[in-house]
């Protein structure tokens, strides 16, 4: 049975479709339920053009109301759906999904669309869509001032309560995104029509099972899965926008200059609030895109107390992604899909590796709901907000640790098997990243960081075996450094450990030992180990903090870093300089009696064969005319001693001991060779006879 086709004409030849209701609404009906092969491109060219052309906003418009299920299904195969991107069809489309414009002449006021109507977010849908499809119209729509309405679109946005406004806020995140990605320069003229402010400040509803609670404000919800797809949206819009900024001053790594403006400063507080809200601390989205987001964002003083705070959130029950979720939604935010929420936190040295426990709302001010443009609270710290510089850190390593003992369980290693569409190169460098940012940023937070994973009671014993092969997170972290097929995630933790251990070569190698330094070292261009580290001991009182003892010298604490205070841990070690000087420099473990085992399993014949060898060693110094023995400088009692030795060496040689050794040596090494000949011939005439029985079988 043969399909039939469909034709434009069927639709173009009515006429009078304005009158023509019923006939208009089968041909519209017919092609949203044909089948993708029943429409040729060149028909699907010539529908779009009839229909947008109908919808064209204008004084005798054909239609008003917006045949948007059509559209949409001409437009989902981007073959013969090019001709949405002609610069009236864009315009056409801007206007019925009531994106703001100060062009008259393409948005006039006879045919005014409402931001509420299900129609409009049809629309926005549908250029969504054509976006996505067509690399070529984003640049089309930034052209036609795409970039612009989105941007007043979205500060206009916080005043609506209508339903779907959470999608409508998915698809101006989705548009903004596109369009920054293809044309930089949007990121100015969003910027400019304060869409920072409005990110900050536009409401949305929030659910929480079947209770709707108004007047959340962006980014210092509570989140929630319900929300995740559009907050994703919205950060990488905020993402986008912080990366294709024009900055005034270019980032430089050798003066310390970062490319920043002050206009951004209004979103780290609730960036923050979003990073401690979020109920799980599972690596995908959105928790994802705000660590993205918070990577770009710089620790510079003015920012210092900031980053330090831990914001008032929400006083809402934690939320089990993993039974509140259903598999659809988890599949569309992560491929890796989600994991349950963490345990009850553990308290460890210093805090908890878990988020800070949020108080009572009563403290989160928010604006009335009825003013235009009500005064954030949160856009800086306020009176709410508490100060804990190991907040940030502590839960960052809670998602590195959850995330590897998941993905990664002990003994596994990076190089091994990993599930399948799991990329570590994408998933763990921003986190690692984000770490070594605030170690750089806060003093205190690499005294915490330093003391969390190489505490002074390390365990550096050979029996509790080598660091890298140990379970936890130093372990774990080194693994990741010494991985070979995740270059990107190795660099990132190795930058890591190389903050923690304040840039110092020497450092580094005392506290992971050569072994495990040795690739990050190289790729900073240091072919060889470090020299050793020689630091004067001071007496100083039990009562000293860490940051007394630890800061270096050359490096000056930031302004706004608080030192913490912690009490020394306790260790059966003499002293620092005693247990560094014990390890060893390969391995960062401890190797004190190394020498002497070795010493004692040798008997006292192997001991003097050693010592005769050295005795040969030294005559051939002796001999050497470059090199040798000049005792001449020696005080008289050494002196004497060396032309002692040499006498006992000339005896040994004269009497031939030496070549007999050599020679008993030699035999023993002929006897050991024969004897293993014979064994392989033995084995091989066992082998022939095993194959002539089963050949004559």
């Amino acid at each position: 049975m043969s399909i039939k086709s469909l034709t434009a004409s069927s639709y173009g030849s009515i006429e009078n479709r304005r009158y023509a209701l019923d006939r208009v609404r089968g041909e519209l009906n017919a092609i949203v339920e044909a089948l993708p092969t029943q429409v040729h491109p060149t028909e699907r060219e010539i529908y779009l053009n009839y229909i947008l052309s109908d919808l064209n906003p204008k004084e005798d418009a054909i239609w008003r109301d917006w045949p948007s299920d059509a559209v949409k299904c001409l437009g989902r195969n981007p073959v013969g759906s090019e001709t949405m991107l002609s610069s009236n069809h864009i315009s056409t489309l801007m206007f019925h999904s009531a994106l703001s414009s100060d062009d008259s002449t393409k948005f006039p006021t006879v045919v005014v669309q409402s931001l509420t109507s299900p129609q409009t977010r049809e629309a926005l849908k549908i250029l969504a869509n054509m976006l996505v499809l067509h690399t070529a119209g984003r640049t089309k729509f930034f052209k036609a001032a795409g970039a612009v309405a989105v941007a007043r679109t979205l500060s206009e946005s916080y005043t609506q309560d209508e339903e779907g406004h959470a999608e409508k806020l998915f698809l101006l995140g989705r548009l903004g995104f596109l369009v920054l990605v293809e044309r930089a320069e949007a990121a100015r003229q969003m910027v400019d029509n304060e869409v920072v402010d409005a990110l900050v400040q536009v409401r949305l509803p929030t659910w929480y099972k079947t209770e709707l609670i108004k007047e959340q404000i962006f980014m210092s919800a509570s989140v929630h899965p319900d929300s995740f797809l559009y907050l994703s949206e919205l950060l990488k819009l905020t993402n986008a926008l912080l990366q294709f900024y024009p900055y005034e001053q270019v980032c430089d790594a050798t003066t310390g200059v970062e490319a920043w403006n002050e206009k951004f400063d209004c979103l780290l507080y609730p960036l923050l609030r979003l990073f401690y809200a979020t109920p799980t601390v599972d690596l995908s989205p959105p928790l994802t895109q705000i660590i993205n987001t918070l990577l770009l964002v710089p620790f510079n003083t003015r920012l210092l107390p900031t980053w330090a705070s831990v914001p008032e959130c929400p006083n809402f029950p934690q939320v089990n992604s993993s039974s509140s979720s259903s598999p659809t939604m988890r599949n569309i935010l992560t491929r890796l899909g989600n994991i349950g929420s963490p345990s009850s936190p553990r308290k460890t040295f210093a805090g908890s590796l878990a988020p800070p426990h949020s108080r009572s709302s009563a403290g989160d001010k928010r604006s009335a709901p009825n003013s235009p443009r009500g005064s954030f609270s949160s856009l800086k710290p306020d009176s709410d907000a508490t100060s804990d510089h190991i907040a940030l850190p502590s839960r960052l390593l809670k998602i590195l640790d959850q995330f590897i003992d998941t993905y990664l369980p002990y003994p596994k290693r990076p190089d091994d098997d990993l599930p399948h569409g799991l990329v570590l190169d994408e998933m763990l460098p921003p986190l690692l990243l984000l770490i070594t940012n605030a170690i750089l940023g806060l003093e205190s937070v690499r005294l915490w960081i330093k003391e969390t994973l190489l505490p002074v009671s390390l365990d550096r014993s050979p029996e509790a075996g080598p660091l890298k092969s140990r379970k936890g997170l130093l372990g774990n972290i080194l693994r990741l450094m010494t991985c070979a097929g995740h270059t990107q995630t190795r660099n990132a933790a190795g930058e890591l450990m190389w903050a923690v251990c304040n840039g110092d070569a020497s450092e580094l190698c005392v506290e992971i030992g050569y072994g495990n330094a040795a690739g990050l070292l190289f790729q900073k261009g240091l072919t060889g180990p470090p020299p050793a580290k020689i630091e004067e001991i001071e007496e100083s009182s039990p009562s000293q903090t860490v940051a007394e003892v630890s800061k270096p010298a050359n490096r000056r604490p930031s302004a706004g870093s608080p030192v913490m205070t912690v009490q020394p841990a306790t260790t059966s070690s003499p002293s620092t300089f005693t247990a560094e000087a014990l390890r060893n420099p390969i391995t960062g473990i401890e190797n004190a009696n190394e020498a002497a085992d070795d010493l004692d399993k040798m008997t006292e014949e192997e001991k003097e064969r050693e010592a005769e060898r050295l005795f040969i060693l030294f005559d051939r110094l002796e001999k050497n005319k470059v090199i040798s023995m000049k005792s001449g400088d020696d005080q008289d009692g050494q002196k004497s001693k060396v032309q002692g030795l040499k006498e006992k060496m000339r005896e040994k040689l004269e009497s031939g001991e030496m070549e007999r050794w050599d020679s008993k040596d030699a035999q023993e090494e002929r006897q050991r060779l024969e004897e293993e000949a014979a064994r392989d011939e033995e084995e091989a005439f066992r082998e022939l006879a095993a194959y002539k029985r089963t050949f004559r079988k």
